[in-house]
């Protein structure tokens, strides 16, 4: 009697499994080359609506004749997008507790929130917020205004020393926002995220740098937030430019 071979038909185990692993390894790199995407073009798309957050800003300044002014920031909890100034004096009512805000988007007729559904946070000089208006001798290098850091060579160096407005996103990780439900979100983390606290720690020293994602090991810590700020040389600029005398 002989023996019939018999001819194998299909894939075995291991080479299914050897399929399966090389279809999760593309579809893992797909995935993260998706998710990657995705995060810079939400970055590219709050850069976008910032800058023309600033341009909107000036513009309200222009609209304000001789009495050239930025809008008081939204102090309001939980934010409803109209700046929060006294009528019977001009002055912005200070915010409580600290000095940022949120943008006033319904008095500028802006969009209210970033691309991860926070509102903008808003700080501004009084000086240059006041109804009585601001003029080509107010302070340009100290006093009121704002200095606006970066990291060069992960050194803390300032690029910016006469800010009158600073405008930013919290970025993804949306730390230390109040979202566009009203709510406050997670406190930036005292350890580890120390460029992000300077964003919140209530003086008026901004920073502004590329972002690290959790676990790196760059200087400053995490960071993710977007800024944008208009200087007062900037500003008077624009104004003179628009023929407007100060």
């Amino acid at each position: 009697m002989s023996l019939k071979s018999h001819q194998q038909n299909g894939f075995t185990l291991i080479e299914i499994a050897v399929v399966l692993v090389i279809v999760g390894l593309l579809v893992g790199s797909f995935i993260g080359t998706f998710v990657s995407r995705i995060d810079t073009t939400r970055r590219d798309s709050t850069k976008d609506e910032l800058q023309e957050i600033k341009q909107v800003l000036m513009a309200f300044a222009f609209s304000r004749g001789p009495q050239a002014y930025l809008p008081c920031r939204d102090i309001t909890v939980p934010p409803d997008g109209v700046e929060d100034r006294d009528l019977a004096t001009g002055n912005c009512i200070p915010p409580p507790g600290g000095v940022l805000g949120t943008l006033p988007w319904q008095t500028l007729g802006m969009g209210r929130e970033d691309a991860w559904a926070s509102h903008y946070r808003y700080w501004v000089n009084d000086d240059y917020a006041s109804a009585a208006g601001f003029n080509l001798g107010s302070d340009d290098n100290g006093g009121a205004n704002a200095e606006v850091h970066t990291r060069i060579n992960n050194v803390d160096s300032v690029m910016v020393n006469n800010a009158v407005a600073v405008i930013f996103s919290h970025g993804k990780n949306s730390l230390g926002s109040v979202s566009v439900e009203g709510d406050d979100r997670a406190a930036v983390p005292a350890a580890g995220y120390d460029d992000e606290n300077e964003n919140t720690d209530g003086d008026v020293i901004f920073m502004s740098r590329p972002p690290s994602e959790e676990g790196s090991a760059a200087a400053g810590g995490v960071f993710d937030d977007i800024l944008i700020w208009i200087n007062s040389y900037e500003l008077k600029a624009k104004m003179i430019e628009a023929g407007i005398s100060l």
